[in-house]
């Protein structure tokens, strides 16, 4: 199945909006009455340093992947 342009626009768009929204629920875990200490702040700086800019680094790549390089692609 191939994805049209608006497609891929959508896939890199619903990739940042988790990225973001996983950002927003890991910085809550800080917040007083929820997860502390030294295990809380080594994932959330591994979530912000491991996984989040992989997430915007995937976002960025499917805005740079135009269905017609997806066609051309898989035609060979």
């Amino acid at each position: 199945m191939l994805l049209s342009n608006a497609a891929m626009m959508a896939a890199s768009a619903d990739v940042r909006s988790l990225a973001m929204a996983m950002t927003r629920e890991v910085q809550e875990l800080g917040v007083p009455h929820a997860w502390s200490g030294a295990d809380a702040e080594r994932f959330q700086r591994d979530w912000i340093d491991q996984v989040q800019g992989r997430l915007i680094a995937a976002a960025n790549k499917l805005d740079g992947i135009g269905f017609e390089d997806v066609k051309d692609f898989l035609n060979g």
